[in-house]
């Protein structure tokens, strides 16, 4: 008999994870999908981005509206209620034999909290890992509670999921799908995404993403304005930002962005590039700046350096392309800057080995998919340590 699996997808990076494993449970005659999209995606202040998955072919079973216009901790909070009420009606009209979640977003959490009371196994991708600077942090490991099997993309993740009391023979490291995802991706050339994308490269030019950061007091802003004043000072460089996430008080960092690609024409900003733009764009960008996953997952792939910026990633995984500055000044992000287009940077980027790549992660998770939705029981025992 077919497996019934119900695939959420709440952000547009989330999605692009997912793709791979999405279009290869789609081709196995095994198992019957439905994508259910939610979260920023269904929302025009972030580029509409369930669009982008239409465009990749891929059919929707459902869009389900959790968030609300506001961005403060109450309409987080609001936001998180309602999706465990829109999803539980979902979930009672349509029976799935497992769900498959990514990550760490509270509109995941709201969907496995409405699974859970539903008793629908959860395979949970993206466990162990640790944000320590970010909410983001306490909603993984609360997901990885409530699901049943865990892929992860490292061994030590591993060990972190078997810490939280998870067998570890339900918990398979098979590396992350985004160095997959650049490696199957055909890149623009330069001209190409200059016309696409309406943007001149310069002679040097920087990437930069900055999310909210939870655990501070300003979310982080202070940080950013800082970070902003510096480059404001590269004056010939050619400087492309991509916007926040749906974070509480992410609507501050759209303004700033907003206001300082006015004030400097060599700068410009895009809600969503969408993969191949974006993965384009670090290709021709001489470092990745700001406090983003991809900076630390993706980016070491295409061999470019990534300044990581503030607390936000702190707990992962870092390759050595990575250069880390918590405490942010002016001084030491000028001198971090000089320091990633140095020739010795370049070339440790250029042979830096990615610690989140493995050869065929979306083959392994399908070969694995097929033999543990197999199994009936969902009951859970907490794994302790001898």
């Amino acid at each position: 008999m077919k497996k019934k699996l119900c695939v959420i997808t709440g952000s547009r990076a989330e999605y692009d994870l997912l793709k791979p494993i999405i279009k290869k449970i789609n081709s196995e005659k095994s198992f019957i999908l439905s994508v259910i999209v939610t979260g920023s995606h269904l929302l025009k202040k972030f580029g509409f981005t369930y669009k982008k998955i239409i465009d990749d072919k891929i059919q929707i079973k459902k869009k389900i509206n959790i968030l609300p216009e506001n961005d403060d901790e109450h309409a987080i909070c609001l936001a998180i209620s309602n999706g465990i009420k829109k999803f539980s009606l979902l979930l009672k009209k349509n029976k799935y034999d497992f769900i498959i979640v990514l990550g760490d977003r509270y509109e995941i959490l709201s969907f496995v909290i409405a699974a859970s009371f539903f008793n629908i196994p959860i395979i949970h991708f993206s466990g162990g890992e640790v944000t320590s600077g970010s909410i983001d942090d306490r909603i993984r490991h609360a997901i990885t509670k409530f699901s049943k099997f865990h892929f992860v993309s490292n061994e030590r993740y591993k060990k972190r999921v078997t810490q939280l009391g998870e067998n570890p023979k339900k918990i398979f490291n098979v590396g992350s799908t985004g160095p997959e995802n650049i490696k199957k991706e055909k890149l623009l050339n330069k001209s190409e995404l200059e016309s696409q994308i309406k943007f001149k490269f310069r002679h040097q030019n920087f990437l930069v993403t900055y999310h909210p950061v939870s655990y501070e007091k300003d979310y982080g802003l202070k940080n950013f304005m800082t970070i902003l004043k510096v480059l404001s000072t590269f004056k010939n460089t050619g400087i492309i930002f991509t916007m926040p996430n749906s974070d509480i008080k992410n609507n501050y960092f759209f303004s700033a962005v907003k206001d300082f690609v006015k004030k400097n024409k060599n700068s410009k900003y895009f809600i969503s590039l969408g993969r191949k733009k974006y993965y384009s764009c670090i290709k021709y960008s001489d470092v990745v700046i700001g406090n983003s996953s991809s900076g630390i997952i993706e980016v070491p792939s295409l061999k470019k350096p990534t300044i990581n910026l503030g607390r936000r990633q702190n707990g992962r995984i870092f390759a050595r392309s990575v250069l880390n500055c918590e405490k942010i000044t002016k001084k030491k992000l000028n001198n971090l800057i000089k320091k990633s287009l140095s020739l010795k940077v370049k070339n440790i980027s250029k042979k830096v080995i990615n610690p989140y790549e493995k050869k065929n992660t979306s083959g392994q998770v399908i070969k694995i998919l097929k033999k543990i939705t197999q199994i009936k029981d969902n009951h859970k025992v907490f794994f302790d340590f001898n």
